[in-house]
């Protein structure tokens, strides 16, 4: 089963602020992060799922 990322983001009023990732492998979640730093979010590829 392939390695998928996704993650939920905070951002109030439209401003990205928060990003929280989870790394799932096969039927569990093997990693999490989150990212707060301007940066950072900043390199963020994200997209809104159906």
């Amino acid at each position: 089963m392939p390695t998928r990322t996704v993650g939920v983001v905070l951002a109030p009023h439209g401003r990205l602020l928060l990003a929280l990732t989870f790394t799932i492998e096969g039927a569990g979640i093997t990693e999490h992060d989150v990212i707060a730093d301007p940066a950072r979010l900043g390199r963020l590829d994200l997209a809104v799922l159906d």
